[in-house]
């Protein structure tokens, strides 16, 4: 057995020394002769080249995978200590790990049984949770009370107690503890979930618990997308009477840790797909043939459909000098009648995106959306857990029913949408966890159907500090119109007989499958960059609405908000052809997209102009000016030594002033129901 195991060590020194890549480099030598100028007590080497260099390694790490990592750690320290000795011994020869990545025996958590146990296998999901990172004892030195004698002990399974009797001067005194002599690692537990695009329809997502020691500790955060590799281990169920069950409960003891930071790096795309996504791009018709491929069942909504593809690959962030960071994703509400397809649009996003998370509004909550604070049964202590829109963070977070969600739990989104982050201030724990989310949410108006003569909150009370984040804002409305409820009808009976439509055979759509590698390749490899022909273009829309205000009374048509917005949108549609640079071309598209989404939310039927407060404030432009004349007409009374008035005379006084009644009994109630007049007795109105 002795043999076997030094000629285990040898093949690993080998490796380390002698191993090269496809470039003739010796990479893992290189590493090992600079980790005492990185300080670095851990080497992280990919199996597949362990597996490559000697097909022994596979074998070994299968059946005995604690005395294969044992035999590694000795072959770095031996490796090591002729070139680094003095290193070596300052840190602990305990300290040094070899960390393994990459392992062949991915098993996915769903899987997870009890042959697993003592193996080695990786395993991958979404950080749930991190508990605080604790020393643990491994090699405890105690001292007798009486002889002074100190004692070394190696522990194992997280445990120890004070020997009971000293062998030196045999004493029955339980010895004490010297920490500053006993050695200790890091040590942290988290749990790590299923990720939602793994987990089967109906089913509640698995999770399993990890250990990590050493130099993998804190290095990643919830709501991270990562890989573990370790040893399956089990631990004693206990009843609640103190007595150990036959059940088990498991967890990994993790020995290599990968973080996927990006969305799209768990794509695998082949050479062939790669070539094939390159000639796609140059395809005159490649925007159209994109625009078709989304939620290609549901008929019509091409302008809506065209903003959700742009949605999906994304503008570029930006980090600024200063550290302020602009978002490039793009946030999209979609308001409608019943019956329009937004919940099938949003189950098709949510399907195709990399990364994406789907939720309703009824059954979701503030910590669910962000984060929460929870007890730690093991260790006792307060926890994070990390909510949708940061599981979803570098994707999608599709919110169905949103108007139904409780006001008090939707305010929770407002960092996320602007800042891209989670604050949280809790039990003593104060965090700031990433949400870089697109957010692509659907709400029915709160009458049923929408009403066209009255404002976006009007239709459905979102609070307009939320509807200002929303790039772009779309409304369906359920129409009878002859022409298009023939083609509707046919479109839906033609796809219950299974006949493609004259829609889907002029432009054929693409694949979800190939669509979504199409997505991810062109977020990897392309970050456009916008040219002056573009922000010529964008900045002419801008200024050239603004100067419609210029005067005073005039309604605000635009913010810098949407100006932002337009630059995403630019950048995204630039994306779709692999283009490095924004073009004309693209701003105008962008333009179009923005200027159709005002007309639908932000045109005043009354100033037959676009009013962006309609959007961004509780009261449009109009309205506010309706209110400015009755509250002059009101400080005229006052001043007249009249606390109260009459109704009636009040909207004669307004008339004279140049307000229709229409308009002045409109906005008379909007300020009685702001609390901003009353009317104490009835009939008359008096200021507050």
């Amino acid at each position: 057995m002795t043999t076997e195991t030094d000629s285990l060590d040898e093949r690993f020194k080998e490796f380390l020394r002698s191993y090269t890549d496809e470039q003739g480099t010796l990479p893992y030598w290189t590493r090992v002769q600079k980790m005492p100028l990185n300080d670095e007590t851990s080497l992280s080497v990919d199996f597949q080249d362990l597996a490559s260099f000697d097909i022994i390694f596979k074998d070994e790490a299968a059946n005995d995978p604690i005395e294969f990592l044992k035999s590694f750690n000795r072959a770095l320290v031996s490796v090591m200590n002729q070139t680094a000795q003095d290193y070596v011994s300052d840190i602990g020869e305990d300290i040094i790990t070899i960390r393994i990545t990459n392992y062949f025996d991915t098993v996915p958590l769903r899987a997870i049984r009890s042959r697993h146990i003592g193996h080695l296998i990786r395993i991958s999901g979404i950080m749930m949770r991190a508990s605080e990172v604790k020393p643990l004892l491994v090699k405890a030195v105690f001292e007798c009370r009486i002889c002074s004698n100190q004692l070394s002990h190696e522990l194992e399974g997280g445990r120890y107690s004070e020997p009971v009797m000293c062998p030196t001067c045999m004493k029955k005194t339980p010895l004490k503890l010297l920490p500053e002599s006993s050695q200790f690692i890091d040590w942290q537990r988290v749990r790590i979930q299923e990720s939602p695009e793994e987990l089967p329809p109906g089913q509640m997502p698995r999770s399993v618990d990890v250990t990590l020691e050493g130099d993998i500790v804190d290095i990643s955060r919830p709501g991270d997308l990562v890989k573990v590799t370790g040893i399956l281990q089990t631990t004693p169920d206990f009843s609640r009477r103190g007595g150990k069950l036959a059940t088990f409960n498991i967890f990994i003891k993790a020995n290599g840790v990968e973080i996927t930071e990006k969305e799209y790096e768990q794509l695998e795309i082949t050479d062939a797909e790669e070539k094939r996504i390159r000639e796609l791009s140059e395809d005159p018709y490649i925007h159209e043939r994109i625009f078709a491929s989304i939620a290609p069942s549901i008929h019509g909504h091409e302008v809506i459909k065209e903003s959700i593809a742009l949605l999906l690959f994304g503008g570029v962030g930006k980090t600024l000098a200063d550290g302020t960071r602009l978002r490039g994703r793009s946030n999209i509400l979609m308001i409608g009648d019943p019956g329009t397809g937004k919940s099938q649009i949003l189950k098709f996003v949510a399907k195709l995106a990399s990364r994406s998370l789907y939720t309703s509004g009824k059954g979701t909550t503030a910590a669910g959306l962000t984060a929460a604070v929870v007890h730690d049964t093991d260790t006792g202590s307060m926890t994070l857990e990390a909510g949708a829109l940061v599981l979803a963070d570098q994707g999608i977070a599709c919110i169905d029913e949103f108007d139904k969600m409780d006001p008090n739990d939707r305010t929770a989104i407002h960092e996320a949408m602007e800042q891209h982050t989670v604050s949280i201030a809790k039990a003593g724990i104060v965090a700031t966890l990433n949400a870089r989310t697109s957010i692509l949410a659907a709400a029915n108006p709160t009458l049923g159907r929408y009403d066209l003569s009255s404002s976006v909150q009007d239709n459905i009370k979102l609070p307009f500090t939320i509807l200002s984040r929303f790039d772009l804002i779309w409304i369906l409305i359920d129409t009878v119109e002859e022409k298009k409820d023939r083609e509707l009808a046919q479109f839906i009976l033609g796809m219950h007989r299974e006949q493609a439509t004259k829609a889907n055979e002029s432009i054929p759509p693409i694949e979800p499958d190939f669509l979504k590698k199409y997505i991810g390749y062109a977020n990897m490899h392309y970050r456009p960059r916008l040219t002056a022909e573009a922000a010529e273009v964008i900045e002419a829309f801008y200024v050239g609405l603004r100067s419609r205000a210029t005067g005073g009374s005039a309604p605000v048509p635009i913010t810098a908000r949407q100006l932002e917005a337009l630059v995403r949108l630019s950048e995204a549609r630039a994306r779709i052809s692999l283009s490095p640079e924004v073009s004309r071309e693209d701003a105008q598209a962008a333009v179009r997209l923005m200027e159709e989404s005002l007309k639908m939310v932000a045109f005043d039927p009354i100033k037959k102009t676009i009013d962006i407060d309609r959007i961004v404030s509780p009261i449009s432009s109009s309205q506010r000016n309706a209110s400015e004349t009755i509250l002059t007409a009101m400080k005229e009374f006052e001043a007249e030594g009249k606390s109260s008035v009459e109704k009636e005379r009040l909207l004669q006084k307004v008339g004279e002033m140049g307000l229709s009644k229409e308009r002045a009994e409109e906005a008379l109630g909007k300020l009685l129901s702001e609390g901003i007049l009353f009317n104490p007795g009835g009939e008359k109105i008096k200021r507050p």
